[in-house]
């Protein structure tokens, strides 16, 4: 067996809290008890990065080396068929003891170029999937026009070559079964989850005892990178928020927030350093997502941090639950504002739900609860 496991990751790592690096350094550090050494490599067009969290070496290096690379990668990334993303050099040293595992299909040909035969995929989304969504950004249309046949025919290939492939959910298995059936005993199911011991500090606090004339606070957080929470965020100031006065305060929390007419009641503050502060001092957190793959790991953020949750079908898709117990599903958006207001004057059963979410949440989505299956995953390459 490698000694090494080099992870490729396609965005940003440092500083970085999306979804996706989380999913990728905690599966990082479920597999370092099997290796010598556990790295994730990626790139940045501003900020470098060499260091280690946890046992975990992180390395970021320069995306471009000048404007002409720059141009150059843009135009193969709509035109060349052999198109890749990019990773460092430094990620394929001594690559015969090193089991290399790619975050996104689009590294596929990078592997085929450096001679990599044997490979984990972790597919965080079934990406022919999100490029089939409706995006409100005109750049992003156009790519993934242009794009999407060549892309689905890398990820198809990387899956069918790849040694073995994790997913999110039951139905990201199902989905690319449709496409690829031949591969069903190389596919595991890994759900996103987290590691509940980060939020047991935040968990002793006193709980606020409120009513209607205190301001309640409703939480959405998602990169607006991804399509599905633009369309959330348009959602929300449209059609959910506008129905409340400013004693309910929308607090939106995300990456590269767009620029957008929003009501007095919403406050939209981009990234933040610490999510959990801010997941803390919620009283309710919703997930009007009409669309998307994979499966949200902020839901299981704010059920590890015990917050009553409001999502769609498709919002919580990927975690099992129990509708009213564990959390509130509602799939018509208009019906939101309702199930809101229920749970600000039913604070007995915000309770009981926030209560039943965090238990969820360490029965069922606790990292810890999978690095045995994941070991066995990495032993079984061999």
């Amino acid at each position: 067996m490698p000694s090494e496991l080099h992870i490729l990751y396609p965005n940003q790592i440092y500083p970085e809290t999306s979804g996706g690096y989380l999913r990728a350094f905690n599966i990082a550090k479920s597999a370092s008890e099997r290796f010598s050494k556990t790295c994730i490599f990626a790139v940045n067009e501003n900020v470098t990065y060499n260091g280690e969290v946890d046992g975990i070496r992180l390395i970021q290096g320069k995306k471009y080396s000048d404007l002409i690379d720059k141009m150059n990668y843009y135009s193969r990334g709509i035109f060349s068929r052999d198109f890749s993303l990019k990773s460092l050099n430094s990620a394929f040293y001594n690559k015969n003891d090193v089991l290399f595992q790619i975050e996104d299909p689009l590294f596929y040909n990078l592997l085929k170029e450096k001679g990599i035969k044997k490979y984990v995929l972790d597919e965080h989304n079934v990406n022919w999937e999100l490029l089939t969504f409706p995006t409100y950004n005109l750049k992003y249309r156009i790519y993934n026009r242009l794009s999407f046949k060549r892309n689905k025919l890398i990820e198809i290939t990387a899956i069918r070559d790849a040694t073995h492939v994790l997913v999110c959910s039951k139905r990201d298995k199902q989905t690319i079964l449709q496409e690829v059936p031949e591969v069903s005993e190389k596919i595991t199911v890994i759900p996103n989850c987290v590691d509940f011991s980060e939020y047991e500090c935040y968990l002793k606090y006193n709980e606020r005892k409120k009513g209607w004339n205190e301001t309640f606070f409703v939480l959405f957080i998602g990169s607006f990178l991804y399509s599905p929470n633009i369309d959330a965020l348009y959602t929300i100031c449209n059609k959910i928020a506008p129905n409340f006065e400013n004693n309910v305060q929308f607090i939106i929390i995300g990456k590269n927030p767009p620029d957008l007419s929003k009501p007095k009641n919403v406050k939209i503050l981009g990234y933040v350093d610490d999510v959990k502060r801010y997941i803390l001092e919620s009283d309710i957190c919703i997930a009007p997502l009409r669309y998307g793959s994979g499966t949200r790991l902020k839901i299981l953020e704010y059920m590890a941090m015990g917050k009553s949750v409001i999502s769609t079908t498709k919002g919580a898709e990927g975690i099992t639950y129990t509708p009213n117990r564990d959390i509130i599903i509602e799939n018509t958006i208009d019906s939101f504002p309702e199930r809101i207001e229920e749970l600000i004057a039913d604070k007995i059963k915000r309770s009981e739900i926030e209560k039943n979410a965090m238990t969820l949440i360490k029965q069922k989505y606790d990292w810890k609860l999978y690095q045995k299956k994941l070991q066995g995953v990495y032993e079984a390459i061999g």
